[in-house]
């Protein structure tokens, strides 16, 4: 029963990440990830975001630099330990990103990167990862009707740690979204 469980976790979290797109305005690759070796798999190509694999590799992808004319804003959306639900904290801080951008009416994309701490199998967490993203760009729209083609949602699960997984306040620091504004 156990196993079945965890069985079904993983594969409702794969079907997620397929169904949650990947793309970030032009700045998609368009044509699919090569992955030569990489946590033992074969070479394969994979689509961005489609496989656990694809958001692997797109989750790696992600520096600082990677998008031009891209901002980002990490640290200061957190969530409580297996939670994706938002804290009056988290609204804030989100607020304080975007309504700047609203009342400016820029146009602009926002990429919404859902992280975890070390805790947990990583499919779990890839899920976990997703349902914060979702969150926030849930938020995003019902509260500034942000367009939902304006935002991407994806979840680099447990990969890319700001804070180290073996103490209580670094997991904390790890639980968080990332939201990355595109001009």
């Amino acid at each position: 029963m156990k196993h079945a469980l965890k069985a079904t976790v993983a594969f409702l979290g794969i079907v997620m990440l397929g169904t949650a797109g990947c793309s970030t305005k032009a700045h998609v690759q368009t044509e699919p990830a090569v992955v030569e070796e990489m946590a033992g798999f074969e070479q394969v190509e994979l689509e961005p975001c489609t496989t656990l694999e694809g958001s692997l590799v797109r989750a790696a992808e992600l520096t600082h630099s990677s998008f031009s004319g891209a901002t980002q804003y990490d640290g200061a959306i957190h969530f409580a330990f297996d939670s994706s639900v938002l804290s009056a904290d988290a609204k804030a801080a989100i607020d304080s990103v975007v309504a700047p951008l609203v009342q400016e009416d820029t146009d602009v994309f926002f990429e919404l990167q859902g992280h975890t701490d070390g805790f947990g199998a990583e499919a779990y967490n890839f899920q976990l990862g997703l349902a914060r993203a979702r969150a926030v760009m849930g938020y995003l729209y019902q509260k500034y009707d942000v367009p939902l083609q304006r935002m991407n949602g994806f979840s680099c699960g447990e990969i890319k740690p700001v804070g180290d997984n073996g103490l209580s306040a670094g997991r904390a620091e790890n639980r968080r979204v990332t939201i990355v504004v595109v001009e």
